[in-house]
């Protein structure tokens, strides 16, 4: 090495598969760290259950509401839930997805010592490892958020020359805290 500080260059297109990681990326920055999705089903039914208790099904005194019928019920509203969530994932994630600039575009990145550059199409910005607030790293990407909503991605398919390891060395140094684990 000649002295100089490596400069990685990745160039992908930008695709739904990375929008949803992204999305799960910022979930494992949230206070449940990633695990909210799946209470959610639990969360309902508890909350189904409680409401069932309160106007008074439950009780042993009232024998019009049957064990099996609150079974049916419970189990009625998990699907329910289920659906709601594929709609709103796939559904009108989709339709949120389509109305990104960098949706179904050629991206290119370069991280450098100073910061991260990006191009999509005439779309382009520059931010240095100062405004960085919080990384997410997977086993495919690493995800480096500007905000809490905002975050370029970096992911191992589009990484010129492979070297993912000493990407995630060299952007680890320069961020103000380890990336999560994702």
């Amino acid at each position: 090495m000649t002295g100089q500080d490596p400069v990685f260059r990745l160039a992908y297109d930008g695709t739904f598969a990375d929008y949803r990681a992204l999305l799960r990326a910022r979930e494992r920055l949230g206070w449940l760290r990633g695990h909210g999705r799946w209470l959610r089903y639990p969360f309902v039914t508890g909350l189904f259950m409680a409401t069932l208790w309160w106007l008074g099904a439950l009780s042993a005194s009232r024998q019009a509401v049957a064990t099996t019928d609150i079974v049916q019920w419970v189990f009625v509203l998990i699907v329910i839930v289920a659906l709601v969530d594929i709609l709103f994932e796939h559904g009108i994630g989709r339709w949120v997805y389509s109305r990104y600039a960098a949706a179904d575009r050629p991206v290119a990145v370069s991280v450098d010592a100073e910061g991260v550059s990006w191009n999509v199409d005439a779309w382009s910005g520059r931010f240095a490892w100062s405004a960085v607030r919080n990384s997410v790293v997977t086993d495919d990407c690493l995800f480096i958020f500007i905000g809490k909503l905002e975050a370029i991605t970096l992911p191992r398919r589009g990484l010129a020359g492979g070297d993912w390891d000493g990407l995630l060395a060299f952007v680890t140094e320069r961020l103000p805290a380890p990336p999560v684990r994702g």
